[in-house]
């Protein structure tokens, strides 16, 4: 088996794939110019997701997750994640849904073979979830979640991008979801991945410590839990309750000395670091009468072009987090 391995000794394990830019939602931090709302242009086809995925597997790659926008959106997820796992070498494949469409759809997503679902909760108020979110309804959230629950993908984990301002105040009743239920609660800085004004993501950013800090004086001191020390987040539980929290803080605590990671677009681009502008067109490849083997060649390109650390100070980015794929 071959391995995928960068120029700093980081074995590449795990691909992200956005299949589509499209989302029903307009969330904040991922969507600020309403691009979710547009028909996409020029995105991969389920063939190239396809042929991308083997190309990966082919170099070790063994877990896949399909994000975009809202992959829910795209009527082909549920063939994408069934030819995932039909390739030899994959051994998990996920997605990231707002889930706002899950409880409809998680059915076909089980037929074809989903191992795990993350999903985005920025809110539990129906107020704040709703400004949060720019129109979407939590109630369709939870009928997700818990149809997620019945199904048996554990852990749930829910994702919380926070935001001062905007939903700072939710960090507790998030916090509290794992009183009684398992979830896994990640609460994660927002990045300056939006082309808002350096000065004004400075203003909006909560670190994961100031989360942390809040939570404890809510309920009371976190206890670690035992880390995988190649995931992003760094997970904690209140003794006695029945789930975990976790802090995924990519600029107070990079984590890029542990990255396991490589990105494709919708548009067809291998990203190797969320953080960088650095992108390798693969349409050429997609076309090549033998695409597995030049797609194996640009991902190898992709791994030498991973950097130790990614830019995390705020400057002016040309996509947004919908363009490239959350």
């Amino acid at each position: 088996m071959n391995t995928l391995v960068d120029q700093y000794g980081r074995v590449v394990r795990d691909l992200r794939i956005s299949i589509t830019p499209r989302c029903n939602y307009r969330c904040f931090y991922c969507d600020p110019l309403g691009e979710g709302s547009l028909e996409p242009q020029n995105t991969v086809s389920i063939k190239d997701v396809a042929n991308v995925i083997e190309a990966a597997s082919n170099l070790g790659l063994s877990s896949v997750r399909f994000t975009g926008g809202e992959p829910l959106l795209h009527k082909g997820l549920a063939k994408m994640i069934s030819h995932a796992k039909h390739v030899v070498g994959i051994k998990d494949v996920a997605i990231t849904t707002n889930a706002s469409l899950l409880a409809r759809r998680l059915p076909e997503l089980l037929e074809a073979g989903l191992d795990r679902v993350n999903i985005s909760l920025d809110a539990v108020t129906p107020e704040v979830f709703n400004t949060a979110t720019q129109g979407g309804d939590i109630e369709q959230v939870w009928r997700g979640i818990e149809a997620v629950e019945r199904a048996g993908l554990e852990p749930v984990k829910l994702n919380a991008v926070i935001v001062r301002d905007i939903n700072e105040t939710e960090i507790t009743s998030l916090a509290e979801l794992t009183r009684e239920k398992p979830y896994h609660v990640r609460f994660i800085e927002y990045m300056h991945l939006n082309n808002a004004e350096p000065e004004a993501w400075q203003n909006s950013f909560i670190s994961g410590k100031e989360a942390r800090v809040m939570i404890e004086q809510e309920f009371g001191p976190l206890s670690p839990v035992t880390n995988d020390p190649s995931a992003p987040a760094r997970l904690f539980c209140i003794p006695g309750w029945s789930g975990a929290i976790g802090f995924i803080n990519p600029i107070s605590e990079p984590f890029c000395g542990a990255c396991s990671r490589m990105r494709l677009t919708s548009d067809g681009k291998i990203r190797p670091c969320l953080m960088t502008d650095r992108e390798i067109d693969a349409r050429e490849a997609l076309n090549n009468g033998n695409p597995i083997k030049a797609l194996q060649d640009l991902f190898l390109v992709a791994a030498h072009r991973k950097v130790a650390s990614g830019v995390i100070t705020p400057v002016h980015r040309p996509r947004t987090m919908i363009a490239i794929g959350g």
